[in-house]
């Protein structure tokens, strides 16, 4: 399993130059539009006041309350969500359900985030981590970048409304995946730095010891080793019982519907919002997680095409952990990238058509939820369920993969020429 170049694109003469899922100038758009939001959002962020609005609390608030806390040597009381709301309240005046889980070495990074002023900050971690997000795509999809940020816009607008880190994990994985398939021993940094979200790195773990990458393996663990001692010397070992804390409550307010699981794209958010018990809707979501562990294994005992078991891979890091919101969707992108010219070569216009369309409804649906609904307040002294909507994202995103599997067992609807110089060649 081989790459030799940084660009997975297949040249396609229907394709080239008229399509829009070729056009620079649209890509070029889409960032400009979002480089503008950013923008807002830091505003909303820093100073809401000045565009008449009040403090709501988002997803980079919680970034920057934890951090702060880790400054003040109280990185543990950010795992607890009692002092996590004491916390936010005392920050910001204003209170929301956004319990802390994140590994102590995120907790870190985002206390260095946290020496600047919020606005600051959100935008120096969303500018970075998007650029890097880009830099990423355009490695694996080449002239094609523009399509897979057509197909993903919905979660590209998402992330920079709340400053989650899907930018930068989606950009791990592909770092791994791209120097992965190069045979670089050095995919083993990225692997390693997954710890950061390590729910998301089964499917890349997994291909790592199926393929035997030793090396790999190595760089990886010490990486994870590192990257466990530093913050447990700074913030102090009671991170870790914080830690630990902050998991168990979780999984309570999981069971418990508290969390917004219209935004979640697993199949226990959808089981659970239908009305299944925690219960049956984890057995469920563990039968699907092992399928999907199984189907990926199966792709890489047939020895599928490296760009198809790439895709795989991403699509399968999203149906493993039942704790996966929209924001990781970022993830996705990197599966388009990898079959998105295979996809044009065997789909009319009309097709193309649906399935964005389709692709927009699947990662776009807790974006509209969340800005259409009346969001109430959750508190944690409430005996009702956190459940306001339907979880729609599992079965949309199952529906999308399995039409994208149809299609690409088809035959080209026309012959592909050969790759151009410099890029990767595709199979037919």
């Amino acid at each position: 399993m081989t790459m030799s170049q940084d660009r997975a694109v297949a040249e396609h003469p229907q394709l080239q130059p008229d399509s829009p899922f070729t056009r620079w100038r649209l890509a070029i758009a889409i960032m400009v539009v979002l480089s503008m939001l950013a923008l807002v959002s830091a505003i909303y962020f820093q100073a809401p006041q000045w565009v008449g609005a009040k403090k709501t609390l988002t997803d980079y608030d919680a970034f920057h309350i934890a951090g702060t806390l880790a400054l003040e040597g109280r990185a543990d009381d950010a795992y607890r969500m009692v002092t996590m709301m004491e916390a936010q309240e005392a920050a910001t005046g204003t209170r929301s359900f956004m319990p802390w889980t994140y590994p102590p070495p995120f907790t870190l990074f985002v206390a260095g985030l946290a020496k600047l002023p919020i606005g600051i900050g959100f935008l120096l971690f969303m500018g970075l981590s998007f650029v890097l997000y880009v830099h990423v795509i355009r490695r694996i999809a080449g002239s094609y970048t523009p399509g897979v940020m057509i197909v993903m816009l919905p979660t590209l607008v998402l992330l920079m409304r709340t400053g989650q880190n899907g930018f930068l994990t989606a950009s791990l994985i592909g770092l791994f995946l791209l120097g992965f398939l190069q045979r670089k021993p050095g995919a083993g940094l990225p692997l390693g730095l997954m710890v950061i979200k390590p729910h998301l790195a089964v499917g890349i773990t997994l291909l790592t010891l199926l393929e035997r990458r030793w090396q790999a393996v190595l760089i990886a663990a010490a990486t994870v080793i590192t990257l466990l001692l530093i913050p447990t010397l700074v913030l102090g070992p009671d991170v870790w019982q914080g830690f630990l804390d902050g998991v168990a409550e979780s999984g309570e307010y999981l069971k418990q519907g508290l969390y917004p699981m219209f935004r979640m794209t697993s199949v226990y958010a959808f089981a659970h919002t239908l009305g299944a018990g925690a219960g049956p809707a984890m057995a469920l979501q563990a039968v699907v997680a092992l399928c999907a562990v199984g189907s990926l294994i199966w792709l890489w005992r047939q020895k599928a095409a490296p760009h198809r078991l790439a895709a795989a891979i991403c699509c399968v890091s999203l149906f493993v952990s039942p704790y996966n919101y929209d924001y990781d969707l970022a993830i996705l992108g990197l599966a388009v990238a990898f079959v998105l010219p295979d996809m044009l070569q065997r789909t009319s216009a009309l097709e193309q058509t649906g399935l964005v369309a389709l692709g927009w409804a699947a990662t776009g649906y807790g974006l509209i939820r969340t800005i259409t609904m009346d969001n109430k307040p959750v508190r944690l002294s409430d005996d009702r369920l956190g459940i306001d909507a339907w979880s729609l994202m599992a079965p949309l995103l199952l529906l999308l993969i399995l039409l994208s599997i149809r299609v690409l067992a088809r035959s080209p609807l026309a012959a592909a020429r050969p790759s151009a110089a410099g890029e990767l060649p595709r199979p037919a």
